[in-house]
């Protein structure tokens, strides 16, 4: 299967959220638009392209790793902002958005594994329209250093 068929499945069984419809608090903590969002956001069509990189689907549990992954491939991000999100998608978020305790976990075993990866930097800024979204999605995900064996290790819940 390529990147893009593994992108255009994704999107069939996609949740539609209108931008407008996205909550103010993930709005302003996730969206590269907002003022105030945290190092290591992502438009949408490019958070939706790293769901696909890592084979996750819509959950809340996926969610924290896409977002914990994103993050940890940014090489500005700030302990604080960490700690920030972690606070904020806990408490603050909408009730059907909120991460749990162990979503927090499954967070930190996505930031942690986007920090390991080598030549991966800001992943939520990668110009997804340079790539070529016909190769098998093995081949994008070596690209990017993603490990099969990893991944299934990291995604695990423990």
């Amino acid at each position: 299967m390529t990147f893009r068929q593994a992108f255009e499945r994704f999107m069939q069984g996609y949740k539609t959220v209108e931008p407008e419809a996205i909550p103010f608090m993930i709005w302003l903590m996730e969206n590269p638009m907002s003022p105030f969002c945290l190092h290591g956001s992502a438009s949408l069509r490019d958070h939706d392209a790293v769901h696909v990189l890592l084979e996750c689907d819509q959950s809340n549990d996926s969610e924290a790793f896409v977002i914990g992954f994103t993050m940890g491939t940014d090489d500005r991000i700030k302990s604080w902002e960490v700690t920030l999100f972690k606070f904020i998608s806990r408490y603050l978020y909408p009730e059907e958005n909120k991460f749990t305790k162990e979503q927090i976990q499954i967070f930190q075993r996505g930031f942690y594994y986007g920090k390991t990866r080598k030549g991966v930097k800001r992943i939520g800024e990668w110009p997804w329209h340079k790539e070529d979204w016909d190769i098998p999605l093995k081949d994008m995900q070596l690209k990017f250093g993603v490990m099969e064996n990893e991944l299934k290790y990291f995604k695990e819940v423990r």
